[in-house]
Parts: structure tokens; C-alpha cells; sequence
């Protein structure tokens, strides 16, 4: 027997099947309350207007999209609303949407890499000699740009409702960075983001200036 499949999961099994690449199953969900509710993207600019399945007293749909950066918003009861608990940003209109970074993808299940083992260092790793007085005269190495980017030194958000941190770059995790000091700052700021499965923690220390 052949059972009708939900709405949900019929959209995100056709979209699989379009996409050249191997996509990412994503959840979308609305929580903000309505009898009818929509979204469209631009994952395929805004063409297609997709209903939402009730899931108790929130909305969701499975989307199953390619690596990517996109921008969609809801249609709640004729109106196109945002979710102010997702990352958003507003368009050249002046219209709110919300944002989906899918470029950084992390897999909730990592269990296929937990028992990678590191290669072993190389033992001439271990016999370079200890720095000298010439090495403390030279002038010290350039920062890399990518590690001038942290979560620390974001513009500040003027907005009434700040949209959340973006994740953060793989590239500068594990590494300790210190707030740009400015004309009459009384602290300085040390911060320092690890990453635990998909989950990212930023921990800032702050001192005062003497």
C-alpha cells in the first residue's frame, strides 16, 4: 500500500532530487503564532510559496538546500513576517528577512569522524633550538587578515532588536584575540571561541585599565 507522504517531506524530497550537488536537510519553523503559514527564499528566487505543516503550535518545513547563503521570510496570514530569534538582515527595499548560512555546515552526528586519529608529530618537530636575543630583535610577524575578524571587533548594532552573532569562522576558533582599544575604553577585553560538536562557546575576559 502507498501512503500520501506529508507536504513537508514531498518539498524536500522533489528539491533533493533537482539539485546537482548533495544537499543539507534543514528545518524551518515559525513559532510566532497564525493560522496559515508560508515562506519562500531565495533559493529559487523567490518563485515558489511553500505552506508550513502545523507541528503542535509552531510551523515547519524540511528543506533540503545546497551549500550556500540564503535569504527567505514567512507569510503569516497574508503577511510577510521575519523571525527575530534567527539571524535576519534587511534588504535594499528596507524589508526584514531571514538568513540561512549554510556555508559552514557541521553535521549534528559527527560519530563517522570520532575515531580519526591525528598522524603523530614528527620527532624534528621537538629539536628546534631555544629563541635568542635575535629573535627577540626582530620585528613580530604579521597578524593573518582572517584572525583581524572576530567576534570581539563586530560593529556594535544600533538596532531596537540586535540580530544574532553569525557562527564563527572555523579558521578562528582556538584562538586567544583582544578587543580594539579605544580613546578612553576603562577595560580591555581578552575572548576566546571553541567549538564543541555543532555548538560554538565564546568566553570574554574583562580587566580593568589602570
Amino acid at each position: 500500500m502507498h501512503g500520501s507522504s506529508p507536504l513537508w517531506m514531498q518539498s524536500a524530497i522533489g528539491y533533493e532530487d533537482d539539485c546537482t550537488e548533495k544537499g543539507i536537510p534543514t528545518m524551518i519553523t515559525w513559532g510566532y503564532g497564525g493560522k496559515e503559514v508560508a515562506v519562500e527564499g531565495s533559493w529559487d528566487n523567490w518563485k515558489t510559496r511553500i505552506p508550513l505543516q502545523r507541528c503542535g503550535k509552531d510551523f515547519t518545513i524540511m528543506k533540503v538546500l545546497p551549500s550556500g547563503v540564503y535569504q527567505y521570510r514567512f507569510i503569516v496570514d497574508g503577511q510577510w513576517r521575519y523571525a527575530p530569534d534567527l539571524p535576519w538582515a534587511q534588504d535594499s527595499t528596507g524589508s526584514a528577512n531571514n538568513i540561512l548560512d549554510l556555508q559552514d555546515y557541521v553535521p549534528e552526528d559527527i560519530k563517522s569522524i570520532s575515531s580519526f586519529e591525528p598522524p603523530l608529530s614528527p620527532e624534528s618537530s621537538y629539536s628546534n633550538l631555544p629563541l635568542g636575543a635575535e629573535d627577540f630583535a626582530k620585528e613580530p610577524p604579521l597578524v593573518p587578515p582572517h584572525l583581524q575578524l572576530p567576534l570581539l571587533n563586530l560593529p556594535a548594532s544600533h538596532m531596537e532588536i540586535p540580530p544574532p552573532l553569525s557562527r564563527p569562522k572555523h579558521v578562528i576558533l582556538n584562538h586567544l584575540y583582544i578587543q580594539k582599544v579605544k580613546n578612553g575604553q576603562p577595560v580591555v577585553a581578552l575572548g576566546s571561541t571553541h567549538r564543541f560538536r555543532a555548538k560554538y562557546v565564546t568566553v570574554v575576559l574583562y580587566k580593568p585599565v589602570q
